[in-house]
This record gives structure tokens, C-alpha cells and sequence, in this order.
């Protein structure tokens, strides 16, 4: 008799448990007609969600349905096909309750409802390593360009940007394939997903050469005759300890996110955490009593700033900031190692650095090139100039600098630059 009081007790704590997250009646009475869902994944899309060779589904969403399992103390179905396009066929003749990871379209939205994004990342485009910097979508017109079939790169370049000749593709492998062999110029997809391929694949002559304007923001798509489902599952992802989602993240999210960078990309990188930054001053000032928020606006703030640190160490490009009232010029490590010098930052007065490391018969046009940056507000300006390190090595390098600060009569005061060495030299 004991015994049976304590199973009814716990099963009874476990239906509280599982409710404990200001479910509405109506939504625990629907949970209890439909203890069971069924969520179709996409089986190639590592790191966010994957078959392995094992059969397993593995990932971040994957981990996300994990979590919303225990709290709903339901069963999930996890079904698969053998491309994306099949898996949204699925969800459109509703053989499916739930896709777990999908970026919201318009189209999409004729049969599906979503959550609010729970990931959001860049739209990166990939190339050869000899082709370089790609500055953005309008590169790419006229040439033959690689897209997953029925994924939001594809729909976005297709609708778009008609002047791009699309490839499409099964799957990521099958897209970074063509570009390897030169049957397409690029491939334009999601940048971590992207970045955890190079990394895990075996792309080494591949790179990460431009970003694109767009997000891919991932949410849950739901069958659109079930909007208490969506409901559901969007309490559910809010619910989710931002510590938890951190773990996730971490866990998976590639520790290196580029081959190749662009100096204007680690300039939108850091002027985006500069808002976020802006914006977590402004809100801690405002709504001291928003502890949550304010938390997880640091947590972010912290990932950027990691982004950031690592892009520049792995494109090897030095960062470089000059004081110019206090006619001081501060580095990172990079720039340091490329004259030469042994700290992680240095500091030193500009004049001596013009006239110890900068190569004599390129300061006038070094000197020209800052003139030109003091009348240009609106976008970096570039310069090849050849530089002296401490032991007497010539380096070849490439400079891009702007103006970041005036003071109130409008005088520069301050200005920032990335440097990074030439291979090979000037042309």
C-alpha cells in the first residue's frame, strides 16, 4: 500500500513538474490529449541538428528538444528524410507536428507558425581560397553560386538577387564539393554551420570570404492548424535556463569561426558590439529591477567579444588604435608580433613608430593616406606600405583605416585601423 502511495505521489509530482512553466489549463488539457509529438529534423545540418553515423540525432536543437522534453514529461518522435526539401514536405502535409530548427519565411509561413528565434547567425558565403575578400551578395552576379535546396539562403538569393545563377543542392558537403572542384564560384549558407564543416571536414582550401546582410534566425515552425503547440513550446524555450543555453551553445558552436576575414567584417563585428554594448549601459541605467535581462545581455556581450578576439588571431590581423591629441598609437598582439615585439599589446608614440618601423621611402605616402582618412567619414580607407620589424625584416603589409571619434569643433581625435601582412608582397 505504501508502495503504491509513493508511485501515485511521484507520478503526481511529475505531472506538476512538467506544467511548471505557466501553461494555461486549456494547454495542460491539450498536453494531456497528446503525449506524444512527432518533430521532423534535418538529417545533414551539423552543428544545429544531425543524424551521426550511428543513427543518433545530435545537436543544438536536438539538446532543445531534450530540454522541453523533460519539462512537458512527453514523448517526442524524431523523424527524418533524405533532404531538406522532403523534411518541409513532411511538415506542409502535416505528417509532422514540429520542425525543430527553420528559418521563417514568408513561404514558409503558409503552413507553418513560429516561436520566436532561439539562434541567430550570419548568412556567410564561401569560395576557393585563392579568390579572396567577397564583399558581399552583389559580388557574386553573373556567377554560378551553390544553395541547399528549399533552405532561406536559397529562397532569399532566389527572390532577391536574380542576377546570381543558383546550384542547388542535398546537402552542405554536397555544396562545398562543387566549390572545391570549381563547378560553382561560391557557396552561400550559414556561417557556423559553415565554419563547423571546415573545421570537422577537411575543406582546408576553402574559405569564409564575405558575409552577407541576411540572419539565419532558427525557430520552432509548427503545424499551422496547432498555434497551442507553438504556444507551448514557446514557454518552453523561455523557460530554458540561460545558463542551460549557454552549455549548448558552448558545446557545440565551433571555437574557430574563420578561415579567411575581412577587415570591413571585424569592423561591423566590432561596431556591433559596440551597440550591444551602448545598449546594455542604457537598459542597466533604466531598468535596474530587469536582472534577467541585464544578464543575459552580458552573456552576449561576452560571446561577441570572444567572436571578435578570435576572428582577428585567426586571420592574423593586427588591430591598431591611435590617440591622436596624445599622439599615441596602442596594438593587440598581432600587431605587436608583426613588428616584432614580445608583449601581448603595445604602446608607444606615433612618431616613434612612423619613424623606427615604417619603411622611410613609404611615409610620404603613409602621411598622404592620413590625410585622406581625415577627409573620408564614410568608409575605410587602404593603403600597401612596407614596414621594418625589430630585427631588421621587411614585411609587406595592407592597411585600412577611418576616423572613429571628433571632438566638439570637429577635429578627429581618434582613429583605428586593421593591419595585416601581405603573401604575396605589394602588387
Amino acid at each position: 500500500m505504501i508502495k503504491l502511495l509513493c508511485i501515485g505521489l511521484f507520478l503526481q509530482i511529475n505531472v506538476w513538474a512538467a506544467v511548471d512553466i505557466g501553461l494555461t489549463q486549456k494547454e495542460k488539457d491539450w498536453l494531456a490529449q497528446h503525449p506524444s509529438i512527432t518533430v521532423g529534423i534535418d538529417r545533414n545540418y551539423a552543428p544545429f541538428e544531425f543524424q551521426d553515423s550511428h543513427g543518433e540525432f545530435k545537436g543544438i536543437a536536438i539538446d532543445y528538444l531534450a530540454e522541453i522534453k523533460k519539462m512537458l514529461n512527453i514523448k517526442i518522435n524524431i523523424v527524418t528524410a533524405k533532404t531538406w526539401k522532403e523534411v518541409t514536405e513532411l511538415a506542409r502535409d502535416k505528417s509532422v507536428d514540429v520542425l525543430s530548427c527553420i528559418a521563417p519565411t514568408h513561404k514558409r509561413g503558409e503552413y507553418l507558425l513560429f516561436t520566436h528565434s532561439y539562434l541567430s547567425f550570419p548568412m556567410a558565403i564561401v569560395t576557393n581560397k585563392i579568390v579572396g575578400y567577397v564583399d558581399g551578395l552583389r559580388e557574386l552576379n553573373g556567377k554560378t553560386v551553390a544553395v541547399i535546396d528549399d533552405y532561406m539562403s536559397h529562397h532569399i538569393l532566389e527572390e532577391f538577387h536574380k542576377d546570381i545563377f543558383l546550384v542547388k543542392t542535398e546537402n552542405l558537403t554536397q555544396g562545398l564539393n562543387l566549390v572545391l572542384a570549381g563547378k560553382t564560384y561560391a557557396y552561400v549558407g550559414n556561417l557556423s554551420q559553415i565554419a563547423y564543416s571546415i573545421q570537422n571536414d577537411g575543406f582546408q582550401n576553402l574559405a569564409i570570404s564575405g558575409i552577407a546582410k541576411y540572419r539565419f534566425d532558427y525557430a520552432m515552425g509548427v503545424r499551422d492548424d496547432a498555434p497551442i503547440l507553438r504556444d507551448i513550446l514557446q514557454k518552453c524555450i523561455h523557460a530554458i535556463p540561460q545558463e542551460v543555453k549557454d552549455n549548448i551553445y558552448c558545446q557545440w558552436f565551433p571555437p574557430l569561426f574563420q578561415k579567411a576575414v575581412d577587415y570591413t567584417l571585424v569592423w561591423q563585428i566590432s561596431a556591433f558590439g559596440a551597440i550591444l554594448i551602448g545598449i546594455f549601459l542604457y537598459w542597466t541605467y533604466r531598468l535596474k529591477k530587469e536582472i534577467k535581462k541585464r544578464k543575459a545581455t552580458e552573456n552576449s556581450l561576452k560571446r561577441n567579444r570572444e567572436w571578435l578576439n578570435c576572428s582577428l588571431q585567426s586571420a592574423k590581423i593586427g588591430a591598431w588604435d591611435w590617440d591622436i591629441p596624445q599622439k599615441t598609437i596602442t596594438g593587440n598582439s598581432v600587431f605587436a608580433a608583426l613588428i616584432e615585439c614580445s608583449n601581448n599589446e603595445i604602446s608607444m608614440p606615433i612618431d616613434q613608430f612612423q619613424k623606427e618601423f615604417i619603411h622611410q621611402k613609404d611615409l610620404p605616402a603613409v602621411i598622404q593616406h592620413i590625410e585622406e582618412c581625415f577627409n573620408s567619414t564614410d568608409e575605410f580607407c587602404r593603403i600597401q606600405f612596407r614596414i621594418i620589424s625589430q630585427s631588421g625584416a621587411l614585411k609587406y603589409v595592407e592597411s585600412r583605416s577611418r576616423i572613429f571619434k571628433y571632438d566638439r569643433y570637429n577635429n578627429p581625435i581618434r582613429m583605428i585601423g586593421f593591419i595585416k601582412e601581405l603573401t604575396p608582397p605589394l602588387s
